[in-house]
């Protein structure tokens, strides 16, 4: 009975009923992250002109979710590269990754004021940030019932590692109302240390997240995977995966800079590969 009542509030939050009703827009998008492959490309660049094209590329090769990453955000401004973004891809979803440690509720107003429909902050930042994002998510869908309005809590590893206590990250973000939760290696990390990768810990943890709360909530990986990586955890019954600068290669290079056809033809690969698995 308790895992019931759980997944009772785990659902309730991944739809928003912060209000007494469901926002069907975001409660689609979610189910669809939750059942049916999904992609995101990060788009970790410094110019907004060379992140345009980036993402052009990606969702002729077939992503769902645009992120508008780390570096573009600080280096061009939310206020600039957000509005941008919508104005070319109006149909697309678009994810900032905001890397929030504080300060949630200004950040993802931000976002959502310039056109954005999620918002992606760091679980290292707590339940009262979590809350913070998911109040002002609330409010614009109150304001708008047509558009998607999401936000993500990222456990990054090795940080909020092992496995277990990242389960146990998961669950506190759901239940402080997120819509789900990623699970993201740090670049980083992986760098410095190549044995993370090679030793499967983010695949692991992943999976451990997905057995805690998968039947709930979309759980999305992140962390320069490979197309084999996240091939096997498809397998698993993971559904939602984030394409790295590296466009799923087994390696640590960054192909940003590859003409926009290759861009397209190494991310329409990698969901062939994993979304056929």
């Amino acid at each position: 009975m308790e895992q019931k009542r759980f997944g009772r509030r785990w659902f309730l939050g991944c739809v928003g009923v912060a209000w007494g009703q469901t926002h069907s827009a975001s409660a689609k998008v979610v189910e669809e992250l939750r059942t049916r492959y999904t992609f995101q490309i990060s788009v970790d660049v410094g110019s907004l002109s060379q992140g345009l094209g980036i993402a052009e590329a990606a969702l002729r090769g077939g992503v769902r979710i645009v992120e508008m990453g780390t570096p573009l955000l600080k280096n061009e401004g939310v206020a600039n590269v957000v509005p941008a973004f919508r104005k070319k891809f109006p149909q697309a979803l678009l994810l900032a990754d905001m890397k929030t440690m504080d300060g949630g509720a200004s950040e993802a107003r931000g976002v959502y004021a310039g056109g954005g429909n999620i918002v992606d902050f760091l679980a290292l930042s707590g339940v009262d940030t979590a809350k913070a994002v998911c109040a002002v998510r609330d409010e614009f869908r109150r304001a708008n019932a047509e558009i998607p309005r999401l936000a993500f809590a990222d456990i990054l590893l090795p940080h909020q590692g092992p496995a277990a206590r990242a389960a146990e990250v998961a669950v506190r973000m759901l239940e402080a109302g997120v819509d789900a939760v990623g699970v993201h290696l740090q670049s980083d990390a992986r760098r410095a240390d190549p044995k993370l990768m090679e030793s499967d810990y983010l695949g692991q943890t992943a999976q451990a997240i997905f057995a805690r709360v998968g039947k709930s909530a979309p759980v999305q990986v992140v962390g320069g995977l490979s197309g084999g990586q996240a091939k096997k955890l498809a397998r698993a019954g993971l559904r939602a995966f984030v394409i790295s600068g590296n466009l799923g290669q087994p390696d640590t290079v960054t192909r940003y800079n590859l003409p926009s056809a290759e861009i397209e033809r190494l991310v329409s690969g990698f969901i062939s590969e994993v979304a056929g698995a």
